[in-house]
């Protein structure tokens, strides 16, 4: 799970993805990017978070689009 808070290490945080759901990216841009600032996991691990992470967030309409 992607950790809220800065302190949590080299995840990046839900705070991070928030940051790049400006509507310009897609979710695999959004994986891609959060993938390559770690790579401390394989990227498939980090794709089923981000996806996780945005599924709840559009659940609650936090986020929207085509991707989430």
């Amino acid at each position: 799970m992607l950790p809220t808070e800065r302190g949590a290490g080299a995840q990046p945080t839900a705070a991070d993805v928030v940051k790049l759901c400006t509507g310009e990216l897609t979710v695999g841009a959004i994986v891609d990017r959060s993938w390559a600032s770690i790579a401390s996991q394989p990227r498939e691990a980090m794709e089923r978070e981000v996806l996780d992470f945005l599924t709840r967030m559009a659940e609650r309409g936090l986020v929207t689009g085509d991707d989430a």
